[in-house]
């Protein structure tokens, strides 16, 4: 007689665990460019949290030099008496909001760099130039805050870039 053939039969055997796919991390996960507005938002909120130390010590250093509730008359007396003094502390006045928003860029750009999976300094760099482009449209489209525009990308590449550095 022939020899029974048998099949073989698997007993016990579990199924190999099939490892998550890289496609199903990706899609879990956001893509790079949704943290262009999330850093933007960090920066926005950062910098609504700074202005109101940063317009206080504009204030006070004004105070130094012109009287509180000044009239023109008065503000142009000493301009004349003390141009030098009045010009650069107007100067400086005016600077303080203004490096209190690229603080707040680069704090956002930071974030997009050091917690975006997958981002890299030319995010942080477009979240730089949107946060300005929304608070050029909100204070009154002064068109000299544009030349921020640049100066705040350039601000966002550079803290994106570190962040990406510091993430690796």
């Amino acid at each position: 007689m022939s020899t029974r053939r048998h099949l073989p039969i698997l007993r016990d055997a579990a199924p190999a665990t099939v490892p998550a796919s890289s496609a199903e991390e990706a899609a879990s996960e956001p893509p790079p460019w949704h943290w262009i507005p999330l850093g933007t938002t960090v920066s926005l909120v950062g910098f609504g949290l700074l202005a109101q130390g940063a317009a206080a010590l504009s204030v006070r250093l004004l105070g130094r030099v012109y009287p509180m509730g000044a009239t023109a008359a008065q503000v142009a007396h000493i301009r004349a008496a003390h141009p030098a003094a009045a010009r650069s502390v107007e100067l400086t006045a005016a600077l303080i909001p203004l490096l209190t928003l690229l603080l707040s860029v680069a704090v956002g750009s930071y974030v997009v760099g050091r917690r975006g999976n997958g981002t890299n300094a030319r995010h942080g760099m477009l979240s730089g130039g949107l946060t300005v482009l929304i608070f050029w449209a909100v204070t009154g489209r002064l068109w000299s805050l544009l030349a921020l525009v640049p100066v705040a990308m350039a601000a966002g590449y550079f803290s994106a870039r570190w962040g990406v550095a510091r993430r690796a």
